[in-house]
């Protein structure tokens, strides 16, 4: 059941994707799921709750740009979602968040990367520009 809620939340505010930047209004733990066909990892909060979910798109379907990272927050519990996509060196290639909005909600960044390209990306909760409860790393390629 959660995560037909949550594919529907996500299918809903990728269909309403576009543009550079596009939203729609513990430890943490990385489930081998995909949103739409797009590889992702969820957060869970230190009460082991869902709290929210990273994804990557690589190429454009479901209302979404290829080459975009997306963040999605599930709750309203004062915490953010940042999702993170690196470099294999460690270089920081995207950085997106959910911060400052209310939820449930979803942000998308894009923009041209090198086809074929190895990335790593992960999420973390964010509260006051602390972070916290990040999900382990998750292998997406462009």
């Amino acid at each position: 059941m959660r995560i037909a809620h949550k594919a529907g939340v996500a299918l809903t505010s990728l269909v309403m994707a576009g543009g550079l930047v596009t939203a729609t209004s513990g430890s943490a733990y990385a489930a081998a799921d995909e949103v739409c066909g797009y590889p992702s990892v969820d957060v869970f909060n230190g009460a082991g709750q869902y709290a929210g979910s990273a994804m990557w798109s690589a190429n454009p379907g479901c209302g979404v740009l290829g080459d975009s990272l997306g963040a999605y927050d599930a709750t309203a519990d004062g915490y953010g979602i940042v999702a993170y996509l690196n470099a294999p060196d460690g270089s920081s290639v995207r950085v997106v968040s959910t911060s400052g909005h209310n939820s449930p909600y979803t942000v998308w960044k894009s923009g041209n990367l090198p086809e074929d390209h190895q990335y790593v990306m992960w999420a973390c909760l964010t509260k006051g520009g602390v972070v916290s409860h990040c999900t382990k790393n998750k292998i997406v390629y462009s």
